[in-house]
């Protein structure tokens, strides 16, 4: 795939230790920035989960000097449909605005990582989290995942709730947030990134002052080995008209060199005209069915899963086992291959034809791989995806182990192995 060239992106480190990722673009209409930080909920202690997600809220309750209102009013008032999320590995800030407003949306969304984490604001969002809590637990889709996350993980910090629980959120105190904000929230563990029309050195000169007197303490995050058996979990649950069933399997680290085959494979099995498609929902014998692969430091997942009427759970489980089972069996043809290394390729190419698109790129390919991978790269990566490469990663066995979780009507599920 030939594609034309851009301007290169640009990393710079400044004097506070604030790693800036640059990817201007004089013809952009728009200005994307971020702050990227390389934390999540795997680095909690167990007993504090929900904290990295816990202080996302609270960083959009202003400063000691900017008050919440004034914080989101001043967002509002650039346009910048500023947001945020907080997952296993990362947590990150974003906004986009026009151009000529670049350095107030840089001072805007810079006063989020200066928290005033005061108490008040802390039980307000108590409250706020509690409830998102307890929506997700209303949500069978929500229910069956977290469940199969508990069992596949076990105590690794992978398998920790990014939400957290009613008894960990209950107890965080302000001196355990601000705690967790000083640890994990050094320079050393931020990178700005900004792309669309930027004056780069104005931005630079901006974010150096605004920084000076940021935190410098570094968080190591700690590599755990991982190893899981395969395993069926029922949660009865009568009160459900639908059965809801997922499976996780072993896939790969971010820096695998298959990775790319990963997110092929996961294309060509649970894409919209998937495997899983032509076998489940095209036959009627399922309304929903995916897979996709999840890729952290060490390790990975492919996760997935199905929804049915209870009476066929045995015959759907049956045939979603046996889509993943004739991979290893008989791989792959190079027509599938071609079809999704092209899907995804062009699905890249559009994600990133606005700064907002191409902000998330570099920003989660740099906190994931320490590099910067630009969007040619990214796109050239996936498409030279051969059949060779996905026999390899098959001839791995990633779904030798499968461990497996079923919510609903789990009568017809009782009998059967693991």
């Amino acid at each position: 795939m030939t594609l034309p060239e851009s301007p290169a992106p640009s990393l710079h480190t400044l004097p506070s230790g604030l790693k800036v990722l640059l990817a201007p673009d004089p013809l952009a209409q728009t200005v994307a920035m971020g702050y990227f930080v390389q934390t999540g909920a795997r680095d909690e202690l167990k007993g504090e989960m929900g904290a990295s997600h816990f202080l996302e809220h609270l960083m959009f309750k202003g400063n000691g000097q900017v008050g919440g209102a004034e914080l989101n009013a001043r967002l509002d008032a650039l346009g910048g449909h500023a947001n945020a999320f907080t997952s296993d590995e990362a947590t990150v800030y974003h906004a986009a605005s026009l151009p000529e407003r670049a350095p107030e949306l840089l001072a805007a969304l810079s006063v989020l990582l200066e928290p005033a984490l005061r108490p008040d604001d802390i039980e307000t969002e108590r409250g706020v989290i509690l409830e998102e809590i307890a929506m997700y637990a209303d949500q069978p889709e929500s229910r069956v995942f977290d469940a199969l996350r508990s069992a596949y993980w076990g105590e690794h910090p992978l398998g920790h709730s990014v939400l957290g629980t009613v008894q960990t959120v209950s107890a965080l105190t302000p001196e355990t947030l601000r705690r967790n904000f000083l640890a994990r929230y050094g320079t050393s563990a931020v990178t700005l990134v900004a792309t669309g029309q930027l004056d780069v050195p104005e931005l630079l000169a901006q974010a150096a002052r605004i920084s000076a007197d940021w935190p410098r303490t570094v968080h190591l995050r700690r590599p755990q080995p991982q190893q899981a058996a395969s395993a069926l979990h029922t949660l009865p649950d009568d009160s459900l008209s639908r059965l809801h069933v997922a499976v996780c399997t072993p896939g790969l680290a971010v820096d695998h060199p298959l990775r790319e085959a990963a997110a092929v494979l996961s294309e060509i099995v649970g894409g919209e005209n998937g495997r899983l498609y032509w076998a489940l929902l095209d036959t009627g014998l399922a309304d929903s069915a995916d897979l996709s692969h999840a890729e952290y430091q060490e390790t990975g997942v492919f996760e997935g899963g199905f929804s049915c009427d209870p009476e066929r759970a045995a015959q759907v489980l049956g045939v979603y086992r046996g889509v993943l089972n004739s991979l290893q069996q008989d791989g792959v043809s190079e027509a599938e291959v071609r079809r999704a290394a092209r899907k995804l390729a062009v699905s890249t190419l559009l994600r990133s034809e606005t700064p907002q698109g191409q902000l998330f790129g570099l920003g989660m390919e740099y906190l994931a791989l320490g590099r910067v991978v630009t969007v040619e790269e990214a796109v050239q990566r996936v498409a030279d995806v051969t059949v060779q490469d996905v026999a390899a990663l098959l001839a791995l066995r990633p779904f030798d182990v499968q461990v497996t979780v079923a919510l609903g009507q789990t009568t017809a599920l009782q009998t059967l192995s693991v």
